[in-house]
């Protein structure tokens, strides 16, 4: 096997595409979210932020279920944001910022599991 069939993570840093089911049907809409994949450097570095939380907060005493899991995942997710196309608010297209991700993703529990299923599979990183 040739050696850049098996290095993916600068293929997973340049993202990929995912169109954004409705969550009241399942339907495809117009939302589009360009994302990293789980090779590339910056997811895993928000997943090592993530275990990094969780341990000192273990180590602080606290309990798992104390641990707001949601919240990271909405950070890491937002942390590897691209770009998005079809979101408006006010009827103006929505600026793709960290930000705006963030609040997106924490207010929308149905679009961070599509997008947490997309990066976990790889084969949506790789073309061909």
């Amino acid at each position: 096997m040739e050696l850049g069939s098996l290095q993916t993570a600068s293929i997973h840093q340049e993202g990929a595409e995912v169109n954004i089911l409705s969550p009241v049907d399942g339907t495809p809409t117009d939302v589009f979210i360009k994302i990293m994949g789980a090779d590339s450097k910056p997811w895993r570095d928000a997943k090592k932020k993530q275990a990094s939380k969780i341990n000192e907060h273990l180590r602080n005493g606290g309990k798992y279920e104390e641990l707001d899991y949601d919240s990271m995942d909405a950070e890491a997710l937002a942390s590897v944001t691209l770009e998005w196309k079809g979101i408006t608010k006010d009827g103006k297209a929505y600026k793709c910022t960290y930000d705006n991700a963030l609040a997106l993703y924490s207010d929308s529990p149905a679009v961070s599991s599509q997008l947490l299923a997309f990066i976990s599979d790889r084969e949506n990183f790789i073309s061909g």
